[in-house]
């Protein structure tokens, strides 16, 4: 169609990644996405900026997510369909302490929905914090989505 931008779709090859390490812990997920919701998460997001801060990828039913600077592979989420929709199973976590600092299974569950919210499906959320200084959140928020906090998505251009 003429005057309609194509979307590119990320594919594993579009970044130098890192395997998830063998220290690792998987955890449970629990949410459901609408043919919508999904068709934007399977497009993944190639980052197209230094302070764009994942890349993130889909491959048989499964969401890769690794940080672009590093490559290192954070969060494996696997999906499973259900009728017209797909759930949220489950997510290997990388667990190298040289790799990735956090070690709380219920804070990468909220994280993984928070990433995904803001980068691929462009939805306001709250930043999973419990640290109430405005000025730490904000930094805490810049380390993961980026300039995407001030809604400027890599998707979008």
């Amino acid at each position: 169609m003429l005057g309609r931008r194509q979307i590119k779709t990320a594919k594993q090859t579009d970044w130098k990644i890192e395997a998830l390490p063998s220290k690792r812990t998987t955890i449970h997920l629990e949410r459901t996405f609408s043919p919508q919701e999904m068709k934007r998460i399977r497009r993944g997001l190639v980052p197209k900026q230094m302070e764009d801060k994942w890349f993130i990828y889909w491959k048989d039913e499964t969401l890769f997510f690794h940080r672009s600077w590093t490559g290192f592979c954070i969060y494996v989420v696997r999906f499973t369909t259900e009728c017209d929709s797909c759930r949220m199973i489950e997510a290997d976590v990388n667990r190298d302490p040289e790799q990735y600092k956090e070690a709380s299974n219920e804070r990468d569950a909220e994280m993984i929905s928070y990433i995904m919210d803001v980068l691929l499906l462009h939805q306001a959320a709250v930043f999973p914090s419990g640290d109430p200084s405005s000025e730490k959140q904000a930094l805490m928020t810049w380390s993961q989505v980026g300039r995407a906090m001030l809604g400027q998505h890599p998707n979008d251009e």
